[in-house]
């Protein structure tokens, strides 16, 4: 049996007969699809993306109720950010007090998922109450939630507390952080704001809608975050 050329020098071949042609990309494209065909190569197909289960509004307040019963002001912020602004558990670990802007409404994220920077904005009926609990902390905090080690809180630790008030709440449904990530998104959709401006929220990159995403700023989509969040069942 002949033995088979590398992957890697395989390519090589073949892009040097490519390159020799001076070919645009759409016809190498073509060259590879074509190949495909005579060899009867299949792409394997992508396991179905499965749809979380995202929660009641009865489901959600009982959840909320869980928290807020608590009293523990730390847990109920932590919560509320999660819930109203989409974050990522990693996102909402590594927020410091520097981060949150309460005269604009926004949060910085640094770094999220894809080394993307971006800013989110929060409800302006829960400025006061994120005033409160930024104010009560110690002088030399660096991190919106940390250990007394001085640590911010880990992503682990995060979805432990958000288990903890779902067993509380005796709701069936697994809850975790990511959740509310799906839930608001969700909320804000149905609230009328288009894919475009709800990626500037949630940070995700889509190719399809990237022009329009590219031509939008913050600015754009704040003022219908606010209205929709007027009307959000948690408050």
């Amino acid at each position: 049996m002949k033995e088979r050329i590398p992957p890697k020098k395989m390519a090589a071949r073949i892009a040097k007969i490519l390159k020799a042609q001076k070919l645009d990309v759409n016809f190498v494209k073509k060259v590879f699809q074509l190949i495909r065909e005579e060899l009867r190569l299949r792409t394997r197909a992508r396991r179905a993306r499965k749809l979380p289960e995202l929660l009641t509004e009865a489901e959600l307040s009982a959840f909320y109720d869980a928290v807020w019963n608590a009293e523990d002001a730390t847990h109920m912020v932590m919560i509320k950010l999660l819930i109203y602004t989409g974050i990522r558990n990693a996102e909402l670990a590594n927020l410091s007090l520097r981060d949150v802007d309460l005269k604009s409404l926004r949060i910085r994220i640094n770094h999220g998922k894809g080394r993307r920077d971006r800013y989110v904005p929060i409800p302006a009926f829960f400025r006061g109450e994120l005033h409160q609990y930024m104010k009560q902390l110690p002088p030399k905090a660096v991190y919106l939630f940390e250990t007394n080690r001085k640590r911010p809180y880990t992503t682990r630790w995060i979805r432990e507390i958000v288990k903890r008030y779902a067993r509380i709440a005796g709701v069936e449904k697994r809850i975790y952080p990511h959740l509310f990530r799906h839930q608001l998104l969700t909320y804000l959709t149905s609230k009328g704001i288009v894919d475009a401006k709800i990626q500037l929220v949630s940070g995700h990159q889509s190719r399809h809608s990237l022009a329009l995403y590219q031509e939008l700023s913050l600015i754009d989509v704040e003022a219908e975050y606010q209205k929709a969040m007027k009307d959000f069942p948690i408050q």
